[in-house]
């Protein structure tokens, strides 16, 4: 049976009937994320087992979603305790597009993303928050999961929810009331929890960070220290409204650190402010960056949000913070990328991170960031530079291990598609997400190769612990297999070798007797140039070669470990 709800008052003439103070710039004033009258809410259609058909790249591409009706707005957690969990949430509009119903789908995984459980809706938990957008996946260090939301409130405010998981991602059966009530808007939120393995006195308290559209106006802080249970009175973090965007993290010792984005019709600001004392009260906001307003077609709102992380390596860059926004200041929309060694006090000069031809009017926008226990840095973002059109995208990721101070750029979906939307309801969002963890980066976006107006949740989790790298997608005129460097070696080396056609590869290393003592790749390639470290640390001194077995290519090297 249909529940159905009316709402009879909009959230959208709440706002113009009170005395809300949004800034004169539309284009950093969305008031809300719902706009719909009659609002019927029905049951959704039960999810069928799939079998998650893989799509080599060369980096595997999964469709999370697996749905006909859209889903946008994803984000990435893998588990604290337990790295090999994973969970991906996103915006579900599986009950309804016209008028669109927003809802949280979700999917986990229990082999770090190997596969992945069928999708399925968070629960209404509460008959008075019917529809939830934007969410947000956290994981603590107990192992539980977390998703905040926005959720809609059947008088038609906007309010905010934590959905809360004991089992890994696999249910949702408690939720925690968060912020709202009243005429104010809570909109475009992000959640962290920190997970400092020092000794920051506030380690697991989960921080929310958002923007209020309302009374005070603003960027918008709250904590909990109990799970989620209870949450603090908000704290101010901007000096006042006209932003949104914001996103936090935590410092090596606690520190609470908050990046957001302001400015007017042609200039972009990129706000900054800290916390020291666990998220209790921040300084004076500072500006870190600021380019020319970029032209994102994707993007309804035109607005594209910064991203901020932490390391917390306890390595050599412990505390450096990293802030990657997009502007237009090169005549087209570019991702960048600045770091501070000194805790937000300065900020080094802007490195573009995408590395196609500057100032070619191409699209890099919507960048994340997330920095693993390494120290080693990704960045994920949408880039056209392979297509006519700036409409015409693909997820592309960059990674650095110095610092960021140089990057690898990497398509990582495996075919581009236009980003389209039924209709300006369901728009396709405002961001992406990933997440690093030891030697896997977990990646999700907003994917419509289906065509039409089906919109879909895609991953690529990459496991960086085999040590092969594609260095280039360009199909090569040969195959080859390049001399090892550096040789002599002690005890890694790095070897190169061009794929002209996709295929199965097999690259193996024998002693001087013709022994097989390692095999660093044996699987299904695209063709294009890749790189495998070989490390040798368990074997003698000596001359050893090295054979590789493409299609009817074979090639054979000698290189030397010297211990």
């Amino acid at each position: 049976m249909k529940n159905i709800i009316t709402l009879s008052v909009l959230l959208i003439i709440t706002l113009l009937t009170t005395n809300i103070s949004l800034s004169q710039n539309t284009r950093f004033s969305k008031p809300h994320e719902f706009n719909n009258d009659n609002i019927v809410i029905s049951k959704a259609p039960e999810s069928p087992m799939h079998g998650y058909s893989q799509l080599p790249y060369p980096y595997i591409n999964y469709n999370l979603s697996r749905d006909s009706f859209p889903q946008n707005e994803p984000s990435i957690k893998f588990n604290a305790k337990y790295p090999n969990k994973v969970l991906a949430a996103w915006r579900d509009f599986r009950t309804g597009v016209s008028p669109a119903l927003r809802r949280i789908g979700y999917t986990y995984s229990t082999d770090g993303g190997t596969t992945w459980s069928p999708s399925q809706l968070i629960p209404v938990l509460d008959p008075n928050h019917p529809l939830a957008s934007d969410p947000v996946v956290v994981s603590d260090t107990s192992g539980n999961f977390y998703v905040c939301t926005v959720s809609l409130t059947t008088a038609g405010a906007l309010d905010l929810l934590v959905f809360k998981s004991t089992d890994g991602g696999a249910t949702f059966n408690n939720y925690y009331f968060v912020q709202g009530g009243g005429a104010n808007s809570e909109d475009k939120e992000w959640m962290i929890c920190d997970l400092t393995k020092g000794s920051s006195p506030y380690k697991n308290t989960l921080y929310i960070s958002w923007t209020r559209f309302g009374t005070p106006a603003g960027i918008l802080l709250t904590k909990s220290t109990n799970g989620g249970v209870n949450w603090s009175s908000p704290v101010q973090v901007s000096s006042g409204g006209g932003v949104q965007g914001s996103d936090p993290a935590v410092g090596p010792n606690g520190e609470v650190y908050d990046v957001w984005v302001g400015g007017n019709a042609t200039t972009d600001i990129i706000y900054f402010n800290k916390s020291t004392n666990g998220g209790t009260s921040f300084g004076t906001e500072q500006i870190i960056a600021q380019g020319i307003s970029p032209v994102i077609p994707i993007s309804s709102s035109g607005v594209t949000f910064p991203s901020i992380a932490c390391d917390l390596s306890g390595g050599p860059r412990n505390g450096y913070l990293y802030t990657v926004w997009c502007d237009a200041r090169n005549g087209d929309p570019d991702v960048f990328l600045i770091r501070s060694s000194n805790s937000g006090t300065n900020w080094s000069t802007p490195v573009r991170i995408n590395d196609d031809a500057v100032g070619n009017g191409k699209l890099q926008s919507w960048p994340w960031i997330s920095v693993n226990e390494q120290g080693n840095i990704a960045i994920l973002y949408y880039d056209s530079r392979n297509s006519t059109s700036t409409n015409i995208i693909d997820s592309w990721l960059a990674r650095s291990t110095d610092g960021g101070l140089t990057f690898i750029n990497e398509r990582l979906s495996s075919t581009n598609f236009t980003a389209s939307s039924p209709n300006s309801d369901v728009r396709f969002g405002d961001y992406i997400n990933v997440d690093y963890s030891g030697s896997r980066i977990a990646a999700v976006w907003t994917d419509q190769r289906a065509g039409g107006s089906n919109q879909e949740i895609y991953t690529a989790v990459i496991d960086l612990s085999t040590g092969i790298t594609p260095i280039s997608t360009k199909t090569p005129d040969n195959y080859n297999l390049s001399q090892n460097y550096p040789n002599p070696f002690n005890p890694t080396t790095k070897i190169k070798f061009d794929i002209k056609k996709s295929g199965p590869v097999n690259l193996s290393v024998y002693d001087s007797r013709g022994s097989l003592v390692s095999e660093p790749v044996n699987g299904n390639y695209n063709a294009g140039t890749y790189e495998v470290s070989f490390e040798a640390g368990k074997l003698s001194s000596g001359i050893y070669f090295y054979k590789i077995k493409a299609g009817d290519f074979t090639s054979v090297r000698k290189m030397m470990l010297v211990k």
